[in-house]
């Protein structure tokens, strides 16, 4: 392009920039001829025209690959901005904003590529997110942060791969496991990843973190169950479960509360379990037996953020526990209960912890030290719902070699 062509396409972008900046001051209620408020906003929202900036891609319909990290920031930390106009505001968190924003900057024809958190994918706050990301060919991948994580130094940053193929009429999705290596398994660990279908299933706004046919089928087989867990509490029951809302490499859920002492011995609530209420002793302890499961503990990782157990897991977990007490499981389930129970109170230990107002004294549970007893209610379990040999062992050793090893009991 001659010297002068150039000149001119640069002239009549800046006026396109101007009279871009100006618009959109009007859109956030400021008037442009008042000079100082203009200018004091202008340089306050710094405005950027991607049609400006990169006339020539955007001209020839976006961009033909973008790839990103964009950062985990909750979007009332971000108040210099009044934000117009985005489908995943709801969500709560400027990643969202970012890869809507990146939407509509790719190619029809372009890729994507992003890294943020697991919420992305299993959280009713990005609902909005998994729609926008459903319009195209969708390919996930989810990684733990424990034993080991994709990025050293940051904490409890659980993360997901969001890889964006061509638009799609009928949502077209796949899913990987998820995730949990050791430090020196990171060089295989990309090659070692298994995509199958996934759809929302069971748990809403949640795409299922599979790898395989056989979890398909347990799926499947839980489906069938046609009621939830959430239809047996009962607001004014006397008979409760307390779990903790806590992720580890054991979930936490109990007939008893934890001991929590203060600096004076006085006992307090432990703030991270919550109480479930049901009508009957057997619904109760039917319950706690189901949440204890290894089942469970697959159910979480597959649907949740795997960080807190939501009260949306516990609530669609598929189990009839009137059609359990009918049955012949019955039994064999309240005594594994009441072994499950006696066995988490003898092997807890007191541990004092200290903060910076107060000294605590805390009955920690260590659920490893009685898998054997869960074994035996997943065997039950298993009967109950169909479940084959080779699918009750995939879920009995569903991650065993991180639970049961030597760092699984940080998790407990």
């Amino acid at each position: 392009m001659p010297t002068a062509d150039k000149q001119e396409l640069r002239k009549r972008l800046k006026t396109l920039d101007d009279g871009l900046n100006r618009y959109l001051a009007t859109e956030y209620g400021v008037e442009p001829s008042k000079k100082d408020t203009y200018a004091k906003w202008l340089k306050s929202y710094q405005p950027f025209h991607w049609f400006v900036e990169f006339y020539g891609i955007m001209s020839g319909g976006g961009f033909d690959v973008i790839i990103g990290n964009p950062p985990y920031v909750e979007l009332n930390a971000v108040n210099d901005y009044e934000l117009r106009g985005f489908e995943c505001e709801e969500s709560g968190n400027l990643y969202a904003l970012v890869l809507e924003r990146c939407a509509a900057l790719v190619r029809k024809e372009g890729r994507q590529g992003y890294i943020v958190p697991v919420s992305s994918v299993s959280t009713d706050r990005y609902a909005t997110l998994q729609e926008l990301l459903a319009r195209r060919e969708h390919f996930v991948s989810c990684y733990d942060d424990r034993p080991s994580r994709l990025f050293d130094g940051l904490e409890h940053i659980r993360l997901t791969i969001h890889l964006l193929g061509l638009p799609v009429r009928a949502a077209m999705r796949f899913s990987t496991r998820y995730s949990k290596w050791m430090a020196d398994e990171r060089q295989t660990l990309f090659g070692r990843l298994q995509l199958t279908n996934t759809a929302p299933l069971l748990v809403e706004n949640t795409l299922p973190k599979l790898c395989s046919e056989l979890e398909h089928s347990i799926i499947n087989k839980l489906a069938r169950q046609q009621r939830q867990l959430s239809v047996f509490y009962i607001r004014a029951g006397q008979h409760l479960v307390f779990y903790s809302r806590k992720v580890g490499y054991f979930l936490q859920v109990l007939d008893f509360e934890p001991r929590v002492l203060d600096g004076k011995g006085q006992r307090r609530p432990p703030s991270e379990f919550k109480a479930l209420r049901f009508e009957s002793q057997d619904h109760a302890e039917l319950a706690l037996c189901c949440l204890n499961a290894n089942l469970f503990y697959w159910f979480v990782t597959v649907f949740s953020d795997c960080r807190h157990v939501n009260k949306r897991e516990l609530d669609a977990f598929p189990i009839d526990l009137d059609a359990l007490v009918a049955s012949q499981a019955r039994k064999s389930l309240l005594k594994l209960a009441n072994a499950l129970m006696e066995g988490l109170d003898r092997s807890s230990v007191d541990r004092k912890m200290r903060f910076q107002h107060d000294t605590l004294t805390v009955q920690c549970i260590y659920p490893k030290v009685n898998k054997p007893i869960i074994d035996e209610i997943d065997q039950v379990l298993a009967r109950h719902y169909g479940i084959t040999e080779e699918e009750l062992d995939f879920i009995i050793n569903y991650d065993i070699k991180y639970r049961m090893g030597r760092d699984g009991e940080k998790g407990k």
